[in-house]
């Protein structure tokens, strides 16, 4: 099943960021680099796994 982050709903930045994928060691490998990438922040793998929605 899919899982999916997106940046505006589930972290509060006003940001356009959606991901869906089968892999979720692969979407939160996305979400920590768009983190870094976007917003200057590191997220802890902990932190974005209790985020993540089906």
């Amino acid at each position: 099943m899919a899982t999916e982050f997106d940046c505006h709903q589930d972290a509060g930045f006003e940001c356009d960021f959606h991901i869906v994928d089968e892999n979720e060691d692969e979407l939160v490998d996305f979400v920590q680099i768009h983190g870094r990438s976007a917003h200057d922040t590191t997220v802890e793998e902990s932190d974005i796994r209790e985020m993540l929605h089906t």
